[in-house]
């Protein structure tokens, strides 16, 4: 009796060395962040790679590590880009190596798992979501990538797996480069409260700050700030209200038009630093808004959430102050994606932790909710500080021609009006007043000059500012958490 021999059964994955089983693995992984960025463009699913940078950067917004890292880095985004990197090796360093074990169903499994547990934010319905995509795509790579049987000719139909899957993972490297992605983070007057509204193309004032030269400071990398349609937003109004109302842009026109030419400073700005800015803002009184809802009598904070998840609170009677504003243009032009578009809060005083952008709902509250910031211990009144600056000569390029008349210049801030500037050019030894430019706005920053002619040699440059009989403090402080503190002091070489 002849027996004839049973054909062997495929493998669960591709043979082969471990790294070329784990370059596909890789390659699953990234078209899974793919996949999950293009839901999260498109659907708004939450996107496990935020998710994950968030608990990072729990650690890495404290005010301790935060300020170590902008001495470091420097300010800007490159601390957020350093966490991201951190994440991005974490997210698809991990998969990859889940999809190197033998049966695609238990990597699937094991992410959802894995999601599940480590990162509550995201549900239980989506982990599982993403677990059954990575399992089917694993599958597909696999099948795809997987080598010829034992003993074929190499053929058309048998090109070669090395050669396949090194050119599928360049291909999906540049899907990524080019799509979205993890990489696609990489991209890299008078003292009265108002000024006239501006027209989109008018002349901006004195020391009206252009938005293209607007700071820009954001909790996400700008590749995942909110990206809002102006048709589909909607502003909720609920909590303690006598009548819930959702609000499209167009019925934001029902209120008065309010236009303010307004300072704001990032808490994180360092003693002569540039994260502050000038601007002409339009918006209508957030008292008008919680008048038009009504407030029961238990009601004692308003609550803010941003589209990004960003949260922030204020005491219902601050926010009552008329000088509250909920705006929704700067410079005469509607907020772009960086500022807000299309609203964000004005409070007169505060850092711009305390003023959210991408308003989606405002809920009115017996009990008070700590901010995003203030849960890893930043301020929670984020008052700012009385703080004045050297724009004039340039620190970063500080000489200047001796024996020739020239003008010491900057600008002052705080969230009174700025009555006095002193500048010394002798290490503080003495102090000279300088001329003040009176603002537009008593929310506006104070320009200021002081003529000096510069003689030879080295010259140590200081500035302080006054409001009425508060001085600017003179102890050097870090800016986290509460902002920074000390004068603005540099040395100038005249030749």
């Amino acid at each position: 009796m002849t027996s004839t021999a049973r054909p062997s059964r495929p493998p669960r994955h591709p043979a082969g060395p471990f790294g070329w089983r784990l370059l596909r693995a890789w390659i699953a992984a990234v078209l899974l962040s793919a996949t999950g960025y293009a839901a999260l463009v498109w659907a708004s699913w939450a996107y496990p790679p935020i998710t994950l940078y968030g608990t990072l950067t729990q650690l890495l917004g404290t005010p301790a590590i935060f300020q170590l890292l902008h001495r470091l880095l420097g300010l800007g985004q490159d601390a957020k880009l350093l966490a991201f990197s951190g994440v991005a090796v974490l997210w698809l360093g991990g998969l990859s190596l889940l999809g190197t074990l033998e049966r695609p169903l238990i990597a699937g499994i094991s992410l959802a798992i894995l999601c599940i547990l480590g990162l509550g934010a995201l549900g239980w319905w989506l982990p599982i979501v993403y677990g059954l995509v990575f399992w089917a795509l694993l599958e597909g790579v696999n099948r795809l990538l997987a080598p010829a049987p034992a003993g074929a000719k190499p053929a058309a139909t048998h090109p070669d797996p090395t050669r396949r899957t090194t050119t599928l993972g360049l291909a999906t490297g540049g899907l990524l480069a080019a799509g979205g992605g993890l990489t696609a983070l990489f991209k890299s007057g008078n003292a009265a409260t108002t000024t006239d509204a501006l027209l989109p193309g008018d002349p901006l004032p004195f020391g009206v700050t252009p938005v293209e030269q607007f700071y820009y400071v954001s909790k996400n990398l700008e590749a995942f700030d909110p990206r809002l349609s102006a048709e589909k937003w909607t502003l909720t109004v609920g909590g303690l209200v006598q009548r819930p109302r959702t609000f499209s842009l167009s019925d934001l026109q029902q209120f008065a038009p309010v236009t303010s030419e307004r300072t704001l400073s990032c808490i994180s700005n360092p003693v002569g630093g540039p994260l502050i800015s000038n601007g002409v803002w339009s918006g209508f009184r957030l008292s008008a808004l919680l008048g038009e809802v009504g407030m029961q009598k238990e009601a004692r904070f308003v609550l803010w959430e941003a589209a990004d998840g960003y949260t922030e609170s204020l005491p219902l009677g601050e926010a009552l102050d008329p000088e509250i504003l909920m705006v929704t243009q700067l410079n005469g032009s509607p907020l772009n994606a960086r500022h807000g578009f299309p609203l964000r809060v004005l409070i007169p005083g505060r850092y711009g932790m305390k003023q959210p952008r991408w308003i989606t709902k405002l809920t009115l509250s017996a009990e008070d909710q700590p901010g995003y910031w203030v849960k890893r211990d930043w301020s929670r009144t984020a008052r700012v500080e009385l703080m004045s600056r050297i724009d004039q000569p340039p620190e970063i390029d500080p000489g200047v021609k001796a024996g020739v008349p020239t003008f010491i210049r900057g600008v002052a801030f705080y969230s009174q009006l700025i009555t006095k500037v002193e500048v010394s050019t002798d290490g503080e030894q003495t102090w000279r007043e300088a001329e003040l430019v009176r603002p537009r706005s008593r929310y506006a920053w104070t320009p200021w000059q002081l003529a000096w002619t510069p003689a030879a040699g080295s010259h140590m440059l200081s500035v302080r500012a006054f409001s009425g009989e508060v001085g600017q403090k003179t102890a050097q402080k870090d800016a986290l958490p509460e902002g920074a503190t000390g004068h603005h002091t540099f040395e100038v070489q005249a030749s």
